[in-house]
């Protein structure tokens, strides 16, 4: 691809990032030091914040090439998008290359004390055979209906990680200001980690590896840019396989 097209290329997916809101930051007041260097710089820009949208490409590339590599080398990414916004995007890029994901809410010590949560994950799935097998059904109605209910909360928590039997090998976080994905974030740099994360401009980054600096609130920005990873990966998986 010669200069002029990716210069083309790049103005196109400026005009969809933009289309989709990824360009907004939140109000100047939330502003964290660490994202500055990605935001434009206007002497009167008002009291909202805007992305510079060529460092959104270049976190989208990074991103794109390092989750690449990742899974070339069969490595486990954790996908987390614990909140409303996030919760399908983070499901669908996380099924799409068969990856573990949490998008109900973050479990505290799921990586530093991995054992332990490993063990309800277990427990987990041996609720979930019991109620396929039909031998929940078998139990006194009272022991019946509490089981049923402990099955139910923990589906909606475990469901996206019951194949994981160790720590991954990374973590990508939608929205680090979120104080769940802030624990999230913070256990991932104790256990030595790599982070991938879509950071709005009131984002931590410290710790972080990749950057993808973009409106990390509105759910049409996250779900344009969790589609166009899911589609840029898919494209250069294919272009290494032949």
């Amino acid at each position: 691809m010669t200069q002029v097209e990716v210069k083309e290329k790049n103005k196109k997916l400026e005009e969809d990032l933009k289309s989709h809101g990824c360009h907004y930051g939140r109000a100047k007041r939330f502003t964290h030091s660490s994202m500055k260097q990605f935001l434009l710089k206007f002497e009167k820009r008002g009291n909202l914040e805007f992305f510079n949208l060529n460092k959104t490409i270049e976190g989208l590339n990074s991103a794109s090439n390092y989750i690449v590599e990742l899974i070339k080398e069969q490595k486990l990414i954790l996908f987390v998008g614990a909140k409303p916004a996030a919760e399908k995007a983070v499901e669908k890029i996380a099924k799409e290359f068969n990856m573990p994901y949490l998008n109900y809410k973050w479990v505290g010590g799921f990586l530093t004390n991995f054992q332990t949560i490993k063990t309800r994950i277990e427990y987990f799935k041996s609720l979930l055979q019991k109620e396929e097998s039909g031998e929940i059904e078998e139990y006194p109605p009272a022991d019946k209906k509490r089981l049923l209910r402990e099955l139910d909360k923990m589906k909606k928590v475990y469901s996206g990680v019951k194949e994981l039997d160790r720590i991954p090998d990374a973590i990508f976080i939608i929205d680090l200001k979120y104080p769940p994905h802030n624990t999230a974030r913070n256990e991932a740099i104790k256990m030595n980690l790599p982070i991938i994360a879509i950071c709005g401009s009131d984002n931590d980054t410290r710790g972080v590896k990749i950057v993808i600096p973009a409106n990390d609130k509105a759910p049409s920005s996250i779900n344009f840019l969790i589609d166009y990873l899911i589609n840029k990966i898919k494209e250069k998986l294919q272009a290494q396989n032949g």
